[in-house]
């Protein structure tokens, strides 16, 4: 009985060295892994920044008028230039 519980520790214990180290090799590419994300992630995050700060630049009232008045020739139209519509009878 003895022996044979010998027997079975000794064949036993180098499956779980290799389970072990088959856990060890994989946690370490996991944690590779994970550092390479985490590090694509802050670039992500530091595009979207200057993107976001593009576009609030590009929005910008100031910007816009600037742009329709020299570029495209338009120009503001006070409110005494304007002119009401009123339809009647008609359902929106």
């Amino acid at each position: 009985m003895n022996r044979k519980l010998l027997l079975l520790c000794a064949l036993t214990l180098p499956l779980f060295f290799f389970g072990v180290v088959a856990q060890s090799m994989a946690y370490r590419q996991a944690s590779r892994q994970l550092e390479s994300k985490l590090m694509q992630q802050d670039t992500w995050i530091e595009k979207n920044k200057r993107l976001m700060a593009g576009v609030a630049v590009l929005q910008s009232p100031s910007r816009i008028e600037e742009l329709a008045s020299g570029s495209l020739g338009l120009f503001l139209v006070g409110a005494s230039g304007t002119i009401k519509v009123r339809f009647t009878g008609v359902s929106p």
